[in-house]
């Protein structure tokens, strides 16, 4: 699986694990227990730190890509940049 879609994952989880928590915490007087506390905590701890390890992991993958001259998202290709060069000079 790439990097990119396990980050995804990761950070589309955190999102809906905190909606869901406060969604539950507003409706719930008693919430959460002592146990569910403790999980939850664990839960937003592993989501929080697989989300920031894949988003690390990703910036450095896309920067050796960079680095690399592989087009990158929001690059110009040489071929763009050549076809703007040759119209500007036959302005």
């Amino acid at each position: 699986m790439e990097i990119k879609t396990v980050f995804l994952i990761f950070g589309i989880s955190l999102a809906c694990f905190a909606v869901i928590i406060t969604f539950i915490g507003l409706r719930s007087k008693n919430f959460p227990s002592k146990g569910a506390l403790i999980g939850l905590l664990l839960l937003a701890a592993f989501l929080v730190g697989g989300t920031t390890t894949f988003a690390v992991k990703l910036s450095i993958e896309e920067q050796h890509e960079r680095e690399e001259g592989q087009k990158g998202i929001g690059e110009e290709t040489t071929d763009a940049a050549a076809i703007n060069i040759i119209r500007q000079d036959q302005a």
